[in-house]
């Protein structure tokens, strides 16, 4: 009979997904549809609740590897795999519309550019975004990859790729993993000693962003970038 019980609610939750989506569907529900994928019979709702629960919220687990998945949940290394394979499939259609040198000619588009590159990373980085004369994507250079709260930004590499890439403008981005999108001190003189030195080989900054969870924070938008090491606006 219990069988059966589970067996039901399987096809009850699968009816609810075709006709209503997932938006309605809190994040245990999702998990837990995902694991009748790996856990062919019983009741996979236990186990959803106490991987989300081990690793603090859907997103982390997602993130994390399958060694750490399998260890930290007590589960076999297909579930742990079929749970990190969401990550890079989800990180690939993001990118996908990425693909062929975007025009980021409004903050908007540099907003989504920007949180695209920062997704499901739970460590910091720090990118420049290269840009042509029409604000056309040349090349994305990762700069610094640091721990959650991070990242060594060493201004002669900044500078080279500016160059190699014969950039007239650039975004810098980074990412605050599991905190707030508001610059501390050190991002703000950070960016404004870049922005000068950018300034003396006559690449515009147009932009810094940097990318939260859930919120991300322009120094355009906030008007925090200096007007010497403007020439214009996005």
């Amino acid at each position: 009979m219990e069988a059966d019980i589970h067996v039901g609610h399987r096809e009850r939750m699968r009816q609810r997904f075709l006709q209503e989506g997932g938006e309605g569907f809190q994040d245990h529900e999702l998990l837990e549809m995902l694991l009748y994928y790996a856990v062919p019979r019983g009741d996979t709702n236990p186990l959803a609740h106490k991987m989300i629960q081990e690793f603090g919220s859907l997103p982390t687990l997602v993130e994390a590897e399958p060694i750490d998945i399998s260890r930290l949940c007590g589960v076999g290394k297909n579930t742990a795999i079929l749970i990190s394979l969401q990550k890079e499939l989800s990180r690939r259609c993001i990118q996908a519309r990425w693909r062929d040198r975007p025009m980021l000619n409004s903050l908007s588009l540099a907003v989504e550019y920007c949180k695209s590159l920062m997704a499901y990373k739970n460590r910091e980085f720090f990118y420049v975004v290269c840009l042509d004369n029409k604000r056309r994507v040349i090349n994305t250079v990762q700069i610094a990859e640091g721990t959650v709260n991070s990242a060594a930004i060493h201004p002669r590499v900044v500078i080279e790729a500016a160059l190699k890439l014969q950039a007239s403008a650039v975004i810098f981005t980074h990412n605050h993993p599991g905190g707030s999108s508001k610059p501390t001190f050190e991002d703000i003189e950070t960016t404004t000693k870049l922005g000068k030195l950018l300034y003396a080989i006559e690449v515009q900054l147009i932009d810094h962003i940097i990318v939260a969870d859930s919120t991300t924070f322009s120094f355009l938008e906030n008007k925090l970038l200096n007007r010497e090491i403007m020439e214009g606006k996005l």
